[in-house]
């Protein structure tokens, strides 16, 4: 798995302009709400920098793990303690235990075999009362529902060897997501959505109709924070 990412993520034309995704928008808006200062942030699949670089206040510590070998450089380049690494669910995260206040984990969970031991990870190196920020697609959004109706894949990855595959290999649900947070230890805060998707590749959108419908919104993103006192 980890030669079919490097491959997948080789170059910025997989995941487009970050900058202006809605989901990265709503998360950074997450972010800067919590008014964070002098803290230790980590973005796990930072890419290329694109979100922690936007965070407004800079006076804070950005760490990030990434295994495109392209994207890490480029991640160093804006300032962030970069790791190349592959999160394989066997190995540990490389950092000690409390030492982050905040973790960001973007389109990750999919990717993710074992779920419960990558949340397992972010819980022992946050500290107790720790946020953390995590996104995903929506198997249940509004564009899916309608492929479905119609007899058409719900954009499910089949082999990672389709030529516009990601990886995916997790589908989730607002619920779904939501209970196995709390399963492994996390208090969720608040969900949003980025926008409701009318076509397969998102072309047509509404912004406006994701605040209504939450639920059918084309990703799932969740502030929470670590209940677990004992770290």
């Amino acid at each position: 798995m980890k030669n079919i990412y490097k491959k997948i993520y080789n170059d910025q034309k997989n995941l487009g302009d970050l900058a202006e995704s809605p989901r990265v928008k709503i998360m950074l808006s997450m972010i800067d709400s919590l008014d964070l200062e002098e803290k230790n942030i980590l973005d796990i699949g930072c890419y290329d920098g694109t979100l922690l670089s936007q965070i407004k206040n800079r006076n804070n510590n950005f760490f990030g793990l990434e295994a495109s070998g392209w994207a890490a450089p480029k991640a160093r380049d804006k300032g962030i303690d970069v790791q190349e690494i592959f999160f394989d669910g066997s190995s540990k995260l490389p950092y000690e235990d409390n030492f982050f206040d905040l973790v960001i984990a973007g389109e990750i969970i999919e990717h993710i075999f074992d779920t419960d031991y990558f949340l397992e990870e972010i819980r022992r190196v946050l500290k107790p009362g720790g946020k953390f920020i995590i996104s995903t697609p929506n198997i249940a959004s509004f564009g899916r529902r309608l492929l479905l109706f119609f007899g058409y894949d719900p954009i499910i990855e089949i082999s990672p060897n389709q030529p516009d595959s990601s990886g995916h290999i997790r589908y989730f649900t607002f619920q779904s997501l939501r209970e196995l947070l709390g399963k492994n230890g996390f208090k969720v805060i608040a969900e949003k959505t980025d926008c409701l998707n009318f076509s397969k590749i998102g072309k047509i959108k509404s912004r406006f109709l994701g605040k209504i419908f939450k639920r059918l919104g084309s990703s799932i993103i969740i502030l929470a924070e670590n209940s677990n006192q004992g770290g």
